[in-house]
């Protein structure tokens, strides 16, 4: 699959401003990778809701800092400007700390995680204009000085474009597991799905281009009292979500999976220690453990994963229906304990694919005694669910 990630290189516009010296274009250039280059619009709650990555390289000499992100959004027809918003160093508690890291060294790059996600659904996504606001900081008389500096006072000003798009879902979904199931973990703001620091070494080191995991869920099982096992968690029969049955959660062709990944252990009776288990090299390069991948036919497909070993009832080249059993929860793989990960992708190839906006079909949100009804949603961190599919092994 050809990722959709691209390098653009711009040149910075220098706007002195009141700076004692000002550097032309010429000697001092970023370049900005935008991941994935058009990232999609998820529309949820009547919001829309845009999650992406910059990152920022710093090819110049100078040490950077980055005190201002600026974002205008424009109308495409008209291109009239209908919204500006930023976050920069102003106040005890500068804004601009949410991007982490602001600090560009030489050669350096940055992950900076679009802090403009949020949006209304009345305003037009497709043109968007991002401005890095950047002073030197090469020495500690530059650093002082930009302690006290105006957020608008910039040595450097890159402007950046970013048109989104949207993406209508084209396979009928529904919950992969069945029962009152809980989300322990989605995509929202501050889930690590949501993020891979794709400028990251050691990330590029795994061969990491796409993060396939941006709109993943992870699924597990609960008891009245909200607790994820009983007694010894060494025991993982003791797991509310361990070895329950996983369904398809839409029609499509079994591309490939993995059936004889040992699972991970817990070594201590508070689940806070995990052994791992030595694998041949190459067996299991992705850390995924036993998976089915299902190619829904039509450039999307369902990766499920950290599945029981043996337990899987489907092979290459199946032909499986919405609802139909295919393995069971397990805890093999990159896993912390028993769950199941659903990833929803625009390819087969884990790390190289980029997720899609999941919505699922004909469940319930459950609210204590009673319910709402989702014919077509997506779901979230803290949800407790209940389908109301077909089920085929269902008694």
């Amino acid at each position: 699959m050809i990722s959709r990630v691209a390098w653009l290189p711009v040149l910075l516009l220098p706007l002195c401003w009141g700076a004692a010296f000002c550097e032309t274009s010429k000697s001092l250039v970023l370049i900005i990778r935008s991941a994935p280059q058009r990232p999609i619009i998820e529309v949820r709650g009547g919001n829309e809701f845009l999650n992406f990555e910059m990152l920022v390289r710093n090819a110049s000499g100078l040490t950077l800092r980055i005190s201002q992100i600026e974002l205008s959004v424009y109308d495409s027809s008209a291109h009239d400007l209908v919204m500006r918003k930023s976050i920069n160093t102003d106040a005890f508690a500068p804004s601009i700390a949410v991007i982490g890291k602001q600090i560009l060294a030489p050669g350096e790059t940055l992950d900076v995680f679009n802090p403009f996600s949020e949006f209304e659904s009345s305003l037009p996504l497709t043109e968007l204009q991002y401005s890095f606001c950047l002073l030197r900081e090469s020495n500690e008389q530059q650093r002082e000085k930009n302690q006290h500096r105006l957020p608008d006072d910039c040595d450097f000003r890159q402007q950046f474009a970013v048109s989104p798009r949207t993406y209508e879902d084209k396979t009928p979904l529904i919950l992969p597991l069945r029962g009152k199931i809980f989300v322990w973990e989605g995509h929202d703001s501050y889930a690590h799905h949501l993020r891979v620091p794709l400028g990251d070494p050691k990330v590029q080191a795994l061969g990491i281009s796409a993060n396939s995991n941006n709109f993943a869920s992870d699924f597990i099982y609960l008891d009245a009292q909200g607790r994820e096992y009983h007694d010894d968690p060494r025991k993982l029969d003791n797991w509310y979500s361990y070895g329950q049955p996983i369904y398809a959660p839409g029609a499509g062709i079994v591309l490939a999976t993995a059936n004889d990944i040992p699972e991970n252990w817990f070594e201590d009776a508070g689940a806070t220690k995990i052994g791992h288990p030595q694998l041949p090299a190459g067996k299991d390069p992705k850390d995924i453990g036993n998976f089915v991948l299902i190619d829904h036919q039509n450039g999307e497909y369902s990766l499920l994963v950290h599945m029981k070993p043996g337990s899987i009832i489907v092979k290459r080249g199946d032909r499986v229906e919405p609802g139909q059993p295919v393995g069971r929860i397990g805890f093999a793989g990159d896993s912390i304990f028993p769950h199941l990960h659903y990833s929803f992708m625009d390819g087969a190839e884990v790390f190289k694919a980029w997720g899609l906006p999941v919505y699922f079909s004909q469940f319930r949100r459950v609210l204590g005694a009673s319910s709402t009804k989702v014919e077509h949603g997506p779901v979230d961190s803290g949800d407790f669910l209940e389908s109301d599919a077909v089920y085929s092994d269902a008694r």
